[in-house]
């Protein structure tokens, strides 16, 4: 050995123990398998409504899971209001208002469109009502009751399609009119929508590869834009942040205090692509595909801390959580349930 070697030896020694262990949080996991709900077809998109978790199946059409005793409702139709049978072929997308009994369903065989159903007898569900306008390749979808006061509309929703996103109003207690759906407010964003959250003044838009958008909701106008590594997918915002899973860049936090003015302030890369997440008190969860699911602190935003990350739920789609609980959408199990162990 040369004496110039020596230096160079000490110094690999010094960086390997200095060197952070990316195994060492594994070691007392948070998140502990509690159940698995076998489903038919590949859970694409959830909804959670009071004690019910909506599971779009894609070609295996829609479950309704019981979150108190994990029970299984399948559904492969529907009844219209005339009678008619309406066989679910492909459901990507579903969304549901539990307090109004509506469910919303995306159709994507043949003609898309959005299905309007009415929940209120759980054994005998009705499909009230059709969207078709502008429901072509929906990439997301919320609905959600309308609660500010003088309003004659029941609900309201966003759905993106493309570079498009549409707004809708829909009303059911017009005195002497049939219920319907208003579209109010079309938004073309300048890349592909993946995602969108409402607020009372805003809507935030992931769009992939231009990040995070902001319309205001009034004027219609872009009023701030903030551009991001990866691809964005999806966005959830709570109090002044906003959180988006993006793609090959994992999680990217985002100081929407000033929309005029957002700011990227943190950031986590995943491993494998992040598709989806949800927020719940200070915990964000976010679903990366093979890398499985990722859950942070993020009491402080803009340092998201790695609590813990879960494989073993194979291939993940979608994550929501519910009453402490983090819901897993895995396209290998199904519906794969977890216990949030602080």
């Amino acid at each position: 050995m040369t004496k110039r070697m020596i230096p160079l030896l000490i110094l690999a020694v010094i960086l390997l123990g200095c060197a952070k262990k990316s195994s060492e949080w594994k070691e007392n996991h948070v998140l502990e398998a509690a159940w698995v709900v076998g489903l038919v077809g590949n859970p694409l998109d959830l909804s959670v409504s009071g004690d019910k978790l909506y599971v779009a199946e894609d070609q295996g059409g829609m479950s309704i899971i019981n979150l108190n005793d994990y029970s299984r409702q399948w559904i492969t139709s529907f009844v219209s209001v005339s009678g008619d049978t309406l066989p679910l072929i492909k459901i990507r997308k579903v969304s549901s208002i539990n307090n109004l009994n509506r469910l919303f369903i995306n159709e994507t065989d043949g003609s898309d469109l959005i299905r309007i159903i009415d929940t209120a007898n759980p054994d005998s569900m009705k499909v009230i009502d059709n969207i078709t306008g502008a429901t072509s390749d929906v990439q997301d979808m919320r609905f959600q009751p309308i609660t500010y006061a003088g309003s004659l509309f029941t609900y309201e929703g966003v759905f993106c399609t493309g570079r498009s996103i549409s707004y809708g109003k829909y009303g059911e207690h017009f005195p002497g009119f049939p219920p319907y759906w208003a579209i109010t407010s079309t938004f073309i964003t300048p890349s592909s929508a993946n995602g969108a959250f409402l607020d009372s003044q805003n809507l935030y838009v992931a769009a992939e590869q231009r990040g995070l958008l902001i319309y205001n909701r009034t004027s219609e106008s872009l009023i701030g834009e903030c551009d991001l590594p990866g691809e964005a997918q999806k966005v959830v915002v709570s109090g002044n942040y906003a959180y988006l899973a993006c793609r090959q860049d994992g999680l990217q936090i985002v100081n929407v205090s000033d929309p005029t003015a957002p700011i990227r302030i943190g950031s986590f890369d995943t491993s494998g692509y992040a598709t989806n997440l949800d927020i719940w008190n200070n915990y964000v969860v976010v679903s990366s595909g093979g890398g499985g699911i990722y859950l942070f602190d993020v009491t402080s935003p803009a340092n998201p801390v790695l609590v813990d990350q879960v494989t073993d739920c194979g291939y993940v789609n979608n994550v929501r959580f519910h009453n402490g609980k983090v819901l897993v959408a895995s396209r290998d199990k199904g519906i794969v349930i977890y216990n949030l162990i602080p």
